[in-house]
């Protein structure tokens, strides 16, 4: 794929050097997002922000064992104190007591047993928040207890008691592409290690935050939520109700990261407004919100890598070992991402995968930027660095040699087209960073500085399964449009990018859109705000929708111009002739001749993305229409008497097919290296007997602006206008892949010490230098 250098663009801490030129109009400005303004002045409403009149306030009973039942459950004493309403348990569950996205394995209130610590016992309203709490605290209950599962290694041992069901087995994958056995007799080089990451907390800002009303037979449900119509289906399923009786309505969205794609509050308080006719609103506190929302799993992974002594990586055969807690959730998602991913972005002709999530009493894993590709990318990476070590090859070098390119084929036997721009992502990485980094000299006798390496690949969209998007356009009269799309804007911008979609394709101007989302009640299904999928997926949607309106746009103005349709021109709110610009027409005067003609311009899409289910035996098929690509290099030092670490420069380079906003490209790249340096060097869930005993900001460190380092993002655009909205891919979630296994590499580069467990405290530091 050729590339086109065009101007870079300076700034204090950020580069941005595109690959490829466009001729768009609204495409890849750097746009002012539509919720800017409401979010700077301090009007945006939150879930927690909402007053509905004669409102309720809402809480939950929560169990304090992580395995047993319940003996005895009394809630006199709470119904006694004036003001408390109800008192409501499974028993007054109408409908359905299960949920979950894609395994219904979670009860809405304890019915059989008692998973995991903080599973819901009882619901409760009362008239207000201090209510709410009094009635918790008077609420009395015995427990059975039952030995809990709290490890994978006895999860699979027979004599383990079951979480669920006749075994702790949650998920087995098993991919196999090649004949690796004999791969391997052929290597030069043979790279074997282990490598482990942690459980990991989303802490995002907002705590999950709902309000349900019940009024004339309609459920409506405003919360903070990556996907309301996932929720109204659960709703609905638990109050029997058909999912036309019930709206789930997005409010803004203070951050997810994955963590409010299961259900929340959304349930409990629309079973309590059920209850009581009335509004009901339920706000978690931050311990609550961090010990019961899922987390990201911990993986404990075996690599073997061979290759020749030219760089040629021959075969790679991997372990995956994973606890997904208490419950489902994405797991069945998160493994199967991670086993097709596990070989990362190279062309390897042998691989074999086996992957075992387990159930335990732990809590519950599931969906975390990323889905398991930055925990598998930690083991490809460090195998490639370890590699190129052991060749004495450098580290980008070795990586052009396997890297994906148009035509390779990965390891479940798709055969990649000219959406790729992996070599231009390393070869883009390699290029800043010796024109930006300084030599990787220590600036003190105590420190040690070391540069690493990472990549990764990252598949857009569900993986092999369905899953689609729609949207609704309408063009006033005035050229005003009105957009509506289902997908949940939590901040990464979903609804701008939508916008400059639309008015790209009409030939209108981004200030003319008014985008309507994630609101069940009149929004098009838009899936799930996770796997990067959005700009793909609702993007296509809304780009078909557009044009679907188009079209009659074009078919009026074709006849006022007798200009033919195939050669008409719509750009900044004017329709004119390609072969003579002064053959032309505003829209004021188009959309008057489509009042006088008495026509509508009204569009719908809906987009699926091309792909095939994936073999039970050996996963071939086609998961992903399209895959996102990215290089880094990470820059940093150790302090040898402290332990601790300064990221000073990341470049990070990164394949976005098309870069809609392009200051959101940018955004997201600064915030997913950040992301990245914290997982490496400082986030970790602690636990002890099932309880999570650091729930609080206080106690679980995450990188913050104060440990931002200087940051050199790279776009690359490989977009094909066979695929996408004009060629746009995603970005969300592969900002944040490979900077952790560049981070990992670059400690253990300057210190020469393998880690191989993330993440890299201070303290691991000074324990292996003290052996040292």
């Amino acid at each position: 794929m050729k590339k086109t250098e065009v101007a870079v663009k300076e700034k204090s801490s950020v580069d941005v050097s595109v690959a490829g030129q466009h001729d768009w109009s609204i495409l890849g400005k750097s746009v002012v997002k539509k919720d800017t303004m409401e979010k700077i002045m301090g009007s945006a409403k939150f879930a927690a922000d909402m007053e509905l009149p004669n409102m309720l306030y809402g809480g939950v009973f929560r169990s304090t064992i992580c395995h047993g039942a319940v003996k005895n459950f009394d809630p006199s004493a709470a119904l006694e104190i004036p003001g408390v309403v109800c008192v409501l348990t499974s028993k007054d569950i109408p409908g359905k007591n299960r949920i979950g996205i894609i395994l219904k394995d979670e009860p809405i209130l304890v019915d059989d047993k008692i998973r995991r610590y903080g599973d819901a016992i009882a619901v409760v309203a009362a008239e207000t928040p201090e209510l709410v709490r009094d009635a918790l605290e008077a609420i009395k209950v015995e427990y059975e207890e039952y030995e809990p599962i709290l490890t994978m290694e006895r999860a699979a041992e027979e004599d383990a008691p079951k979480v669920h069901g006749e075994t702790n087995v949650h998920q087995k994958k098993h991919l196999e592409h090649g004949d690796v056995d004999e791969a391997f007799k052929h290597c030069d080089v043979i790279i074997e290690n282990d490598y482990e990451t942690p459980m990991l907390s989303h802490m995002f800002i907002e705590p999950d935050a709902g309000v349900a009303s019940f009024e004339n037979g309609q459920m409506i449900v405003y919360s903070s939520t990556q996907n309301p119509h996932y929720d109204r289906g659960e709703i609905a399923g638990m109050l029997a109700f058909p999912q036309n009786r019930v709206s789930s309505v997005q409010v803004t969205t203070g951050g997810g990261f994955g963590g409010k794609l299961d259900i929340s509050v959304q349930c409990h308080a629309a079973l309590l407004s059920y209850y009581t006719k009335r509004p009901v609103k339920i706000v978690r506190g931050r311990m609550e919100s961090t010990m019961v929302s899922s987390k990201r799993h911990p993986f404990k992974m075996h690599y073997k890598t061979g290759a020749t002594k030219d760089g040629k990586v021959l075969a790679v055969q991997a372990t995956l070992l994973a606890d997904t807690g208490a419950y489902a959730s994405y797991g069945p998602a998160v493994i199967t991402r991670a086993v097709v991913h596990a070989a990362g972005p190279y062309e390897v002709p042998n691989v074999r995968v086996d992957a075992t999530f387990y159930y335990t009493n732990n809590p519950m894993a599931g969906a975390f930027r990323g889905f398991g590709v930055p925990q598998v990318a930690v083991a490809h990476e460090g195998q490639m660095n370890a590699l190129a070590k052991a060749l004495n090859m450098d580290p980008i070098e070795l990586r052009i040699i396997n890297a994906h390119r148009p035509g390779s084929v990965t390891s479940t036997g798709q055969v990649l087209d000219e959406n790729v721009g992996f070599v231009q992502c390393l070869e883009a990485v390699r290029d800043k960073a010796s024109q930006v980094l300084p030599p990787c000299v220590p600036t003190a006798p105590n420190k040690r500085r070391g540069r690493g390496y990472g990549c990764m690949y990252y598949g857009i969209g569900n993986t092999g399964l369905p899953n689609p998007a729609g949207a609704f356009v309408e063009v006033l009269p005035d050229n005003s449009v009105n957009l509506m799309v289902g997908c949940a804007d939590i901040g990464q911008g979903s609804t701008s990018a939508m916008a400059q979609i639309a008015a790209e394709e009409l030939g209108l101007e981004y200030e003319d859109i008014h985008v309507t989302f994630a609101n069940t009640e009149v929004t098009p299904e838009g899936g799930a705000t996770s796997a990067s999928r959005q700009t793909f997926i609702s993007g296509s949607a809304t780009m078909l929708a557009a044009r679907m309106a188009k079209n009659t746009l074009a078919e009026v103005a074709s006849n006022y111009l007798n200009v033919p349709q195939d050669k008409l021109v719509f750009r900044h709110r004017e329709i004119y002739s390609s072969e003579d610009r002064s053959v032309k027409m505003t829209y004021p005067e188009l959309m008057g001749e489509m009042k006088r003609l008495g026509k509508l311009a009204l569009g719908s899409g809906a987009y699926n993305p091309r792909t095939t289910g994936l073999n039970a035996e050996d996963m071939f098929g086609v998961p992903f229409e399209v895959y996102s690509y990215a290089a880094t290099i990470v820059d940093l030092e150790v302090d040898v008497e402290t332990g601790l670490v300064d990221v000073l420069n990341v470049v990070s380079a990164h394949d976005v097919g098309t870069a809609v906003n392009r200051q959101a490209v940018e955004g997201q790249v600064e915030g997913g290296v950040v992301m990245g340096t914290g997982f490496a060097l400082m986030e970790k869930i602690e636990t002890k007997d099932g309880r999570i005993t650091n729930p609080v900001f206080s106690k679980y460190l995450l990188a913050t602006a104060m440990d931002a380092p200087t940051i050199y993002p790279i776009v690359v655009e490989s977009g094909s206008s066979k695929t996408g909205p004009f060629g746009a891919k995603g970005v969300g979630e592969p900002a944040l892949i490979p900077t952790i296994p560049a981070t990992a590499d670059a400690v253990e580069n300057a210190l020469n010490i393998r880690f191989g467990k993330l993440p890299i405290q201070h303290l691991d530091i000074m324990r292996e230098l003290y052996k040292k």
